[in-house]
């Protein structure tokens, strides 16, 4: 029950990463600009609904597979994560 609930709470971290990141692709997003960077704009738009579908897949992992196979989700997730973020610090100016 602890990591069905800790999951849901990831799924809904991951969601609301994917919303932040959308809602700046006209705004300013930390130091950047997206709006003037379509190369950024593009890694937005693609981070956020990657981070859509590795929730739908797990919240379908949840409901219907067995406790193990929630380590996708977690994996995914978090490396989909982690690669926008070595993007965007490689952003130069």
């Amino acid at each position: 029950m602890l990591i069905q609930l800790l999951m849901i709470v990831f799924i809904i971290f991951l969601l609301g990463l994917s919303y932040n990141l959308w809602s700046h692709l006209n705004k300013k997003f930390l130091i950047y600009s997206p709006g003037e960077n379509l190369k950024l704009q593009n890694a937005m738009k693609f981070t956020a609904i990657l981070l859509v579908i590795i929730s739908i897949i797990g919240v379908i992992i949840l409901l219907f597979g067995k406790k193990e196979l929630n380590f996708i989700t977690l994996v995914l997730g978090s490396i989909t994560a982690a690669g926008f973020s070595i993007y965007l610090g490689n952003i130069r100016g």
